[in-house]
């Protein structure tokens, strides 16, 4: 038997308010990202970049690593008696399939994770706080963009190697990169808003300009996007919507797997410039031919790591 509401009350104007209210706290919350959940997998990065089913393949990637893959003296490091080496293929690519391998010292290293790596863009950031996956194997890094404003997440691959650099209030330089879920090219110059802080400022000076009327009468809010550089936070962590102009377009492959490196640029008033490189592999491009100058719209997961101490080759 299925368990019944005890307000029995028939509904009335003040209750349709309170729904209303409590249907605009739910949007603006969704608009400045407060309902997103920590997701502690990479299947979906597996699935862009390869074109299949993760869990098909990973064997196999996982052999490929090990077997023409390298590493870095950036990319080795110790925790008390165990060593930790992550090996990374192809060698001569930006973007790459990683394996971590760890062991006791002197004793047989053994595959524990495989993570898709990015080589990222530098930018100065602030840490702010840190979610480790319960694996133990990564984590999602939480930066200041803008102060008194919420963070920005990304996943780092090599949290076992910065978790003792990644203290609140303390920046470092992050190697930062995006990897496209979606995107497509801007389609409209206009952007039609209905919830959000923005929203809300323009609703406040419609209603008192127009006396008499109600919250509901408020149209939507017409904003100008055809120059705009936007970055908004996803379903989840780590997960963003953008629109962005590039400003650099590359050729790199990930095995069989064409894959398109797209640099952008998102502006602030009061900080440097957010840099980005994206990676959009064909499965996500489909028929579109990525462009200098061409708008995009994007939802994207980021990555990014402290930046390694040596930039030489993989060995």
């Amino acid at each position: 038997m299925s368990k019944k509401s005890k307000n029995t009350e028939p509904e009335t104007a003040e209750n349709n308010d309170s729904a209303e209210a409590q249907a605009h706290k739910e949007a603006q919350a969704a608009a400045e990202g407060k309902n997103r959940v920590h997701t502690e997998a990479l299947g979906d990065a597996w699935a862009v970049l390869t074109g299949q089913n993760p869990a098909a393949i990973m064997d196999q990637v996982v052999s490929t690593v090990l077997h023409e893959g390298g590493t870095r003296p950036s990319w080795q490091w110790k925790r008390g008696s165990t060593d930790h080496i992550m090996m990374a293929w192809p060698q001569d690519q930006p973007l790459r399939a990683a394996v971590l391998v760890m062991g006791e010292e002197g004793e047989k290293l053994t595959p524990v994770t495989a993570v898709p790596l990015l080589d990222g863009l530098p930018n100065d950031l602030m840490v702010e706080g840190v979610h480790l996956w319960e694996s133990g194997m990564g984590a999602n890094v939480a930066v200041s963009m803008i102060e008194g404003k919420n963070p920005m997440w990304f996943f780092d691959p090599l949290y076992g190697r910065d978790r003792t650099d990644l203290t609140p209030g303390v920046t470092h330089t992050f190697l930062v990169a995006g990897l496209a879920f979606a995107i497509r090219k801007a389609l409209l110059d206009q952007m039609t808003i209905t919830q959000g802080p923005q929203y809300e400022a323009y609703a406040e000076q419609w209603l008192e300009a127009n006396p008499g009327k109600s919250r509901l009468d408020v149209p939507p809010l017409q904003v100008d996007v055809s120059d705009r550089h936007m970055i908004m936070p996803g379903r989840n962590f780590c997960e963003y919507q953008m629109r962005a102009v590039i400003e650099e377009v590359q050729d790199c492959q990930l095995d069989k797997m064409p894959v398109k490196a797209l640099f952008v640029t998102f502006p602030f008033e009061n900080r440097e410039p957010l840099r980005l490189v994206i990676y959009a592999s064909k499965m996500v491009l489909g028929d579109l031919e990525p462009e200098v100058g061409q708008a995009i719209d994007a939802y994207i997961w980021l990555q990014g790591r402290i930046i390694d101490i040596d930039e030489g080759p993989q060995q």
